[in-house]
């Protein structure tokens, strides 16, 4: 690999500087803001999940600022779906691209509604992350199902998030319930995805107890292009203050579960089966991409420590004015520039 791509790796956040990238200006509430260029909106829909995950970002990111994961709601849908579109109309300059998100997303009744809302307003480079269990549900009162509807939608990318390529084992991992995703099912919501030009993803954790090596990443990307996949991504598990963080189930697994991505990325240079496409160095993640086969293998690292650090070095870099990294539309209804509906809201 060229000595550039090595300090990437190795050095990471040293070498990112956002006032280098496109930023746009941006008022909400008359208050100016700079946003990142290629913006992200992500809509979490609900903190409902049906998986209890003992690694899950969603809850580790309030953890990390030492408090529990209590996420309000506005529980009356028409008040939602007016609060839906009212930050529609506040981001619609930006362009950002909308992902979907949760908890599980494809769970939440209001998930039709939210794909129809998000259609009329065209957004662009549509996404959802999901574990995969309600995406062969029928929708209440048709005989769509949620993939269905999201077909309609014209979804581009279906992330679904699977820690490893046995179905017990995985289901064990996840600790997935009510309902579970069979692999025969899994099998079928990758068909019809190809069918209609969505383009599923894998997204696997790496520990200790699971997908751990080279040869155990083999494995799961042989059989997932088995059942049609050509793009899988693998994590590790996301750094954290440990000075800060509320202690308890889901921080002590990432701490004693981790698998350190940097010598497998060192062993991935040297096996011929894995060839290096490109890397992405973002504000707290850093992203390397591989050929394998016919699979394109996204390798992510990400530490929440970093967030803070990189939005006070901005400032400064902008005479003072916030920086929007990405956005987070909540539960709560608030638009806000961080995964904590109490912080940076703009709207």
């Amino acid at each position: 690999m060229a000595k550039q791509n090595l300090d990437m790796r190795y050095k990471r956040q040293e070498m990112f500087d956002i006032t280098e990238k496109e930023l746009m200006p941006f008022n909400a509430n008359g208050k100016n803001y700079l946003a990142y260029g290629n913006v992200n909106l992500s809509v979490f829909v609900s903190d409902y999940c049906n998986a209890s995950c003992n690694f899950c970002v969603a809850q580790l990111r309030y953890f990390h600022d030492g408090v529990d994961y209590i996420k309000p709601v506005i529980t009356d849908e028409k008040e939602y779906y007016g609060k839906l579109k009212v930050m529609l109309d506040t981001v619609k300059p930006l362009d950002p691209s909308v992902s979907l998100t949760g908890g599980e997303p494809t769970l939440d009744p209001k998930l039709p509604m939210i794909l129809n809302i998000l259609d009329s307003y065209n957004v662009r480079k549509r996404t959802i992350t999901t574990n995969g269990s309600g995406l062969l549900k029928k929708v209440k009162g048709s005989n769509d199902t949620i993939l269905d509807r999201l077909a309609d939608y014209k979804l581009q990318h279906l992330n679904i998030s699977r820690a490893h390529y046995d179905e017990k084992t995985n289901d064990r991992i996840m600790g997935l319930k009510n309902p579970p995703l069979s692999d025969s099912e899994l099998e079928e919501i990758i068909r019809i995805s190809n069918e209609n030009n969505i383009r599923p993803r894998l997204s696997c954790i790496l520990i200790k107890e699971g997908v751990n090596s080279v040869k155990e990443m083999v494995k799961y990307m042989d059989w997932a292009e088995s059942i049609g996949i050509d793009n899988v991504v693998f994590r590790q598990l996301m750094k954290f203050d440990e000075k800060t963080v509320k202690p308890g189930r889901i921080p002590d697994f990432c701490k004693s579960q981790g698998v350190n991505l940097i010598p497998l990325w060192e062993s991935l240079d040297k096996d011929e089966r894995f060839s290096f496409t490109t890397q992405i160095l973002g504000y707290y993640y850093y992203v390397e991409v591989f050929k394998y086969k016919n699979i394109d293998m996204v390798s992510e690292m990400a530490d929440l420590t970093l967030i803070e650090k990189e939005k006070e070095r901005s400032l400064k870099k902008t005479n003072g004015v916030p920086v929007i990294y990405e956005l987070v539309f909540h539960p709560n209804g608030n638009l806000c520039g961080s995964w904590r509906e109490w912080k940076e809201i703009i709207t």
